[in-house]
């Protein structure tokens, strides 16, 4: 098995290696050769993606009424991100959404819970408009479909942005959840996984691995990264922080547009 490997880019690197990973499905390589290792089937690989701050769709899991709107919220309904409830019912909407400050509980008269699924990164709020406005992880799937990649080696695990990763434990056992999906996919696949953290979920993605290191007896966790984990691809990653939104409250930022800053 190849080393552990860690790796940062950007989004559009994530493409150019979801096609590098398809090109190598067509043919088995043989990894380490030259010091007598087994060959390798690419093949059998998965891609586990687990998206950034705000990148997953939030569900209405409440019967809410909304006086004075034309809309109410029933379960399952978008709540992150329906832009027509958010602008026609911005007090609804709000119950839904927000969090307690304190111990990050559900408001009591809404809750929602996080989609599942690719659908539930693909795009925030699907539409002809806002479709790709909020255009998330669609055009890298279209890329995985486009270059041939099957439909079970790509695995969303999408997760409850608003809580810190404690309460992701404590609440939904999404570390638990996690450690499965990995498991599964080497039971479907054969292979292990290739990891795409992007933006937060490089923060999820590592306290995930120090969750790990006390769910498992310390002498398996390496040996479980080695069988599991083929590579780690961190998109975007606040590793060193987020630097760019201090600038942005300080002083404003043009985002690359020709606007003279305050």
């Amino acid at each position: 098995m190849p080393p552990w490997r860690f790796r940062s880019g950007d989004l559009a690197c994530a493409m150019v290696i979801a096609v590098a990973t398809a090109t190598a499905a067509s043919v088995v390589v043989a990894a380490g050769a030259a010091d007598g290792e087994a060959e390798f089937d690419y093949r059998k690989l998965s891609g586990i993606i687990i998206p950034g701050f705000a990148s997953t769709q939030l569900r209405a899991w409440s019967v809410l009424d909304c006086p004075y709107s034309p809309f109410d919220f029933n379960p399952l309904d978008s709540v992150w991100l329906d832009s027509t409830k958010l602008f026609s019912a911005v007090n609804c909407w709000l119950k839904c959404m927000l969090l307690d400050p304190y111990n990050q509980t559900d408001h009591p008269e809404c809750k929602s819970r996080p989609d599942s699924g690719l659908s539930a990164i693909t795009e925030l709020d699907p539409g002809y408009i806002t479709g790709p406005l909020s255009s998330i992880w669609k055009e890298w799937v279209k890329w995985c479909v486009d270059f041939g990649i099957e439909a079970n080696a790509i695995i969303a695990v999408p997760y409850d942005w608003r809580l810190p990763p404690s309460m992701l434990e404590e609440r939904d056992l999404y570390f638990h959840k996690l450690k499965l999906t990995f498991e599964i996919a080497l039971k479907l696949r054969g292979g292990p996984s290739l990891v795409f953290a992007h933006s937060m979920g490089n923060n999820v993605f590592r306290y995930f691995l120090e969750w790990l290191k006390l769910e498992i007896a310390p002498k398996h966790y390496i040996q479980w990264l080695d069988k599991h984990i083929h590579a780690y691809f961190a998109v975007g990653a606040p590793l060193l922080g987020s630097t760019e939104s201090v600038r942005a409250t300080l002083s404003g930022t043009t985002s690359g547009l020709p606007i003279t800053e305050v």
